[in-house]
């Protein structure tokens, strides 16, 4: 009964779940995480698909040398574990949890019953799965052809744009040691276009967030720097 709670309770879930047929729907256990808690290491192989249910993730892979990049953060309605679950094979990237998380999670097993019996399921993750690395692709290219100051605007705007708040100022959760994971840069380099940004007054800067006090301006900021 907490599953089906869970799923009732949030929309994304219960959108992605709605054609999950009974059998495969028992089979989901809750499994909740402290912040900081390491819940797959990378170079590892888990047995697991995972939905977040509350919370943020990092989601981000370690070189030999122990320098530390950051592909994404994840929030609630995100999942994770598919690229690796269908051949077993190990984490590419390691799953962080940056706060308390919540996530429902399911064994491959029954995972791979789900995804052969519901076709709802099998192309709602062909569609996400797609768009994912349509974002993957482009930021890969921006990485390369744009300046730091476009990209922090551009990740912001996105933040904004895909969070569907109109609140001012509009908090993104992410920090500048988060930052300069995911964009591979140094922390000195975050900070200056941070302060940048800030004595424009299009942002402002706490510990663990970032907020848009101007989305205008800062997109005027981003189509500047664009062209940089």
């Amino acid at each position: 009964m907490e599953i089906v709670d869970i799923i009732e309770s949030n929309a994304l879930i219960k959108d992605m779940l709605k054609h999950c047929p009974y059998d495969i729907l028992k089979r989901w256990e809750r499994k909740d995480y402290k912040r900081g808690e390491v819940i797959c290491q990378q170079d590892m192989v888990h047995d697991y698909f995972y939905i977040i249910i509350d919370g943020y993730v990092n989601i981000s892979r370690t070189a030999e040398n122990g320098r530390k990049y950051s592909q994404s953060i994840y929030k609630k309605g995100d999942y994770f574990g598919e690229l690796e679950i269908f051949d077993l094979k190990p984490y590419i990237c390691s799953v962080e949890a940056l706060t308390d998380t919540k996530t429902i999670r399911i064994k491959r097993k029954y995972f791979l019953q789900w995804i052969s019996s519901d076709l709802y399921f099998s192309l709602y993750i062909t569609r996400t799965l797609c768009d994912s690395f349509y974002k993957l692709s482009k930021l890969a290219g921006e990485n390369t052809l744009y300046s730091l100051k476009y990209r922090i605007c551009n990740y912001l705007l996105y933040e904004a744009d895909s969070s569907g708040k109109k609140d001012w100022p509009l908090e993104v959760r992410i920090n500048k040691e988060q930052l300069s994971e995911q964009f591979a840069v140094t922390s000195r380099s975050i900070n200056r276009v941070l302060q940048y940004l800030k004595e424009k007054g299009l942002i402002d800067v706490s510990n663990n967030s970032i907020f848009i006090t101007d989305i205008e301006g800062l997109r005027a900021e981003e189509k500047i720097s664009r062209e940089e």
